[in-house]
């Protein structure tokens, strides 16, 4: 319904196309959006998800509208949840977009 009389055009090698109808998808920023992003990405991560806190396993995600933040004790443990991750959002349709993805590393004792 919030795509009904919704029309598009794409500029081709400088040249606008002829109008198309749009009869799939969700309008950017339609509320039923977001709703719709996150019930998938929790199906993609509930199999990565592990109970309790960071101070009894190896890591944990945190999540946040589209962001997602993995907390891990060793580098070894994060690539293989950051590998879990893509796997399963792969799975779901969802692409890990490596320009926007960023780590950090911090450490209690100097090294």
């Amino acid at each position: 319904m919030t795509l009904e009389g919704a029309q598009g055009k794409v500029i081709v090698d400088g040249k606008i196309s002829n109008p198309f109808v749009i009869g799939r998808g969700i309008r950017q920023g339609d509320g039923l959006s977001a709703t719709l992003f996150n019930l998938v990405l929790h199906k993609a991560l509930k199999n990565l998800e592990q109970s309790n806190m960071i101070l009894n396993r190896l890591t944990q995600i945190c999540g946040y509208a589209d962001d997602i933040l993995v907390i891990a004790r060793s580098l070894p443990a994060l690539e293989a949840m950051c590998a879990g991750i893509s796997r399963e959002a792969g799975r779901e349709g969802l692409v890990i977009n490596p320009d926007k993805t960023k780590y950090m590393r911090f450490s209690v004792s100097p090294s």
